[in-house]
């Protein structure tokens, strides 16, 4: 069931599975959910009092995430899309992603404009905004190494 909201505000979902949203594929219920697709989404639920004193559980691409019961809260799918090139020279690439970014296509987006360094953590599951917080690695690279 949806919750009514008005045009600009994130729509909120009840009794939502999460099946989909977990690589696993487990079953669980959220009992609210919504994805959030911008910053001003976010506020808008930061500040919504209805979700003020329950949990909350942002979820990226949900391949670290293993369900073991409902989640009684709100579980956000962080869609938050964007990449903006700070700066750029001859030796580095200072790039802005949002945090909702597919990992694995911010690597090709990266690789298609010949900026060398994260090619090895291509095809790692997950969003940018995890990417940091895990350290992602693999072949001998770690994202600390290349951030």
């Amino acid at each position: 069931m949806k919750i009514p909201n008005q045009a600009q505000n994130p729509d909120v979902f009840e009794n939502v599975s999460l099946k989909p949203y977990n690589t696993f594929w487990v079953e669980a219920q959220a009992s609210y959910f919504s994805n959030v697709k911008t910053i001003e989404q976010l506020q808008y639920l930061i500040e919504d009092t209805r979700f003020h004193d329950i949990p909350w559980l942002v979820l990226g691409g949900g391949s670290n995430v293993l369900f073991t019961a409902n989640q009684d809260g709100l579980v956000l799918e962080n869609d938050i899309k964007g990449k903006e090139v700070i700066e750029e020279t001859a030796d580095h690439v200072w790039l802005k992603a949002y945090s909702g970014e597919n990992w694995h296509q911010l690597v090709l987006y990266c690789v298609d404009r010949g900026w060398g360094g994260i090619e090895n953590l291509s095809l790692i599951p997950g969003k940018v905004g995890a990417a940091p917080m895990q350290n992602i690695g693999a072949y001998g690279v770690e994202l600390k190494d290349v951030f």
